[in-house]
């Protein structure tokens, strides 16, 4: 594993290493008393907040609480994120390695962390009965889980368990003996399993689920080589907190907007209408229709994915549609966000591991501090030149988070290549039923079943007859047999060979 990390970090220059210039930063901030200001912070360390993540989860940035108000049945949802930007100073030595590296990067068994981990683990993280500074995304929600009101605010919390999502789920399922072992907060745990029933049922956000899908898990040996390879199921409880943080980005972007000041957005175009036809085409394989005509919008596509929930096609449907769908990108106009039919998004909720969730921070801790100000005055600090959050510097934000997110993920997906082809060495010969996932002129790409991969059957491996491409209809026709193959075609084959270097598995027909 580590000589496969090194060729990644090296490959796509990814800063790894801490200057003593910034290691000596951390140590000034470890030395530091923090003396609790009762002005400036709201004392929360009472409330029952709780941290929900997965079993190996690295660092916590976010607790909950919620909460229904009695006299008239709405909800009352605090999200409570790790006060970053009370630690890490604009032009500070640490700042600037956090710009430099832009984000986190989570890969398997080892996480290049866009802060020192005494920092990312310990003194930001909301570790559990210990006091943590926060700052606090409070909203009103309906009797049926629409957004009302939200406000923000600096806190101290302390919270009052970690959680996992496993944990939570057989909680809300009334497991003896977790139910015994979280007595004390236990119907906290259960106003969240309520607050859940409301949610999943809400028009606005039942839409933000269509785009989730079930994830490869990695299990290692002793020698960091994967053993085998299992699918990660998302339980309801993934889903809800999910849906916590997408209001929490929400609410900060209506904010930031509503006071008319530049910061971070979070885009996500609609797609282009070649996008949809060709996406359509996929579907007519599989006899499925997207409404919408020329202009479909989230609704028609969330009505799509309810039909193929279940099915055995969805991870094909799943990929097509993200050849549809251009990536979400951070940018310092709003554009909304398609995929979550928002009008309004930003990142508020990840502040340790994303730098445009501390400049989202910045943003709405200085509206705070000037709310009493003229909004046309603190309009002109953000285009002030000298004012660190002016739109050209803002613009060199959005740039820089876009480029090193992109970096990462290309890092991340080059770590994953090469320990499933290492995998795979021990595959050759072995036979798996698939599912045709992608069709080219020199062959098609098929998805594993169990392993979760794509090998490549090259026409050439076709040899009882000559296959040409019909790209318009996107399938390979034999000549003499008129034999055809199409994307959701289930098929068997073998593993002929692994090419590292080219990325590609060569499979046959069987």
């Amino acid at each position: 594993m580590n000589s496969v990390l090194k060729k990644a970090l090296k490959k796509y220059k990814i800063p790894s290493v801490w200057t003593e210039k910034v290691l000596n930063a951390v140590n000034f901030i470890k030395s530091q008393q923090y003396k609790f200001d009762k002005n400036i912070r709201k004392d929360l360390r009472n409330l029952p907040f709780i941290t929900i993540d997965e079993e190996d989860s690295y660092d916590f940035d976010d607790a909950i609480y919620c909460y229904r108000i009695k006299h008239n049945g709405y909800w009352k949802l605090l999200v409570a994120i790790s006060d970053v930007s009370f630690y890490i100073k604009e032009k500070s030595s640490l700042d600037k390695e956090a710009f430099n590296r832009g984000t986190s990067i989570y890969f398997p068994l080892k996480v290049v962390p866009m802060f020192p981990e005494e920092l990312s683990t310990d003194i930001f993280s909301l570790l559990p009965n210990k006091d943590r500074y926060c700052f606090v995304c409070e909203m009103t929600l309906s009797k049926i889980g629409n957004l009302l009101y939200y406000k923000y605010y600096e806190a101290i919390i302390k919270s009052h368990a970690r959680l996992t999502y496993s944990n939570v789920m057989k909680i809300w399922n009334k497991d003896i003996f977790l139910c015994k072992r979280f007595i004390k907060i236990k119907k906290y745990i259960k106003n969240l399993y309520f607050l859940n029933n409301i949610l999943i049922k809400n028009k606005n956000l039942e839409k933000t689920i269509f785009f989730n899908s079930d994830e490869p898990y990695f299990i290692f040996d002793s020698k960091f080589r994967i053993k085998s390879i299992i699918l990660k199921k998302r339980n309801l409880v993934h889903n809800f907190i999910e849906f916590c943080m997408i209001l929490a980005n929400k609410s900060a972007a209506l904010f930031i907007e509503k006071n008319k000041v530049v910061s971070l957005f979070r885009n996500h175009e609609f797609p282009t209408l070649s996008k949809i036809i060709n996406f359509r085409k996929v579907l007519k394989k599989f006899n499925l229709r997207l409404t919408g005509g020329k202009n479909p919008v989230i609704k028609d596509y969330f009505n799509l994915y309810k039909k193929i929930k279940n099915k055995p096609y969805k991870e094909i449907i799943n990929l097509a549609l993200l050849k549809s769908t251009k990536k979400a990108y951070y940018s310092e106009k709003n554009s909304g966000h398609f995929g979550l039919a928002e009008t309004h998004y930003t990142h508020f909720t990840s502040p340790i591991r994303r730098y445009s969730d501390l400049i989202v921070h910045r943003t709405i801790k200085f509206i705070l501090k000037n709310k009493n100000k003229k909004k046309k005055i603190i309009k002109n600090y953000f285009l002030n030149k000298k004012f660190f959050h002016n739109i050209i510097l803002m613009k060199k934000f959005s740039k820089q988070c876009v480029i090193t997110e992109k970096r990462a993920d290309k890092a991340y997906k080059f770590v994953l290549d090469l320990l499933k082809f290492e995998f795979l060495k021990k595959k050759i010969g072995s036979e798996f039923n698939g599912i045709i996932s992608h069709i080219t002129e020199f062959g098609f790409f098929v998805k594993i079943n169990k392993l979760f991969l794509d090998g490549l059957v090259h026409v050439s491996k076709l040899r009882d007859d000559y296959y040409f491409y019909n790209k318009k209809k996107n399938f390979l026709k034999g000549k003499r047999l008129k034999k055809v193959f199409s994307i959701g075609d289930f098929v068997k084959v073998k593993i002929l060979s692994i090419k590292i270097k080219n990325k590609i598995i060569n499979l046959s027909l069987i």
